[in-house]
């Protein structure tokens, strides 16, 4: 079976947190021009565009940094989440199925799914600390989400991004989830090893998992 693509496309009119770097894009060289025998392009954006991973460094000065993230996090069973349209934030409650079966990897689908890729939402759905807590004690080690931070947008204390420092899960922002119905898949999303990095951008797909 093809993959699944849980990813953003990157161009210039992806949108970006206000006041981070935008997505620029331009040819170096062109083929068949000034004796170019390629076409070589150059990019400059946010570590945090698009489809992303945040590395404990983003929030802690003494975190690890994205070439220290485990890559096993990143690649094997995953659960889609389909959170209701009128939820604040995801609770323990949209989890709870998982207290007895546990569950390695957890995607949430929320209204955020339908927000274009070159529109900053005024508000989305933010992933309530206690929910965090209560995955890691089932044996979560990978949060996604396809909203463009686990936190509030005006959050200063950054509760949910604590929350993941405090229990080791590492997480995914910016996940395109619209067309992915609920349930078991196997998820592949590898970070970029970028030195020292905050965050890094993430080509993240998902396979079906086949029937048994």
């Amino acid at each position: 079976m093809a993959p699944i693509d849980i990813s953003q496309r990157i161009s210039p009119a992806t949108a970006v947190w206000p006041g981070d770097q935008a997505v620029e894009w331009d040819w170096t060289v062109r083929l068949d021009q000034d004796g170019a025998s390629v076409n070589l392009g150059s990019i400059h954006l946010s570590t945090h565009t698009g489809t992303h991973v945040d590395a404990p460094l983003h929030v802690d000065n003494h975190g690890d940094t994205t070439d220290d993230l485990p890559l096993n996090a990143f690649i094997g069973p995953a659960q889609v989440v389909e959170v209701e349209e009128d939820a604040s934030s995801i609770r323990p409650e949209h989890v709870r199925q998982f207290d007895e079966t546990g569950v390695e990897r957890v995607l949430f689908k929320t209204s955020d799914s339908v927000s274009a890729a070159d529109e900053w939402p005024d508000a989305v759905v933010p992933i309530h600390p206690d929910t965090i807590h209560a995955l890691s004690d089932v044996g979560t080690v990978l949060v996604g989400t396809d909203a463009p931070s686990v936190d509030p947008l005006d959050s200063t204390d950054l509760s949910a991004h604590r929350a993941l420092l405090d229990t080791g899960i590492v997480n995914l922002e910016g996940l395109v989830l619209a067309d992915v119905p609920p349930g078991r898949y196997e998820l592949i999303a590898l970070p970029l090893k970028i030195m020292e990095g905050d965050a890094a951008p993430v080509r993240a797909v998902l396979r079906e998992e086949p029937a048994r």
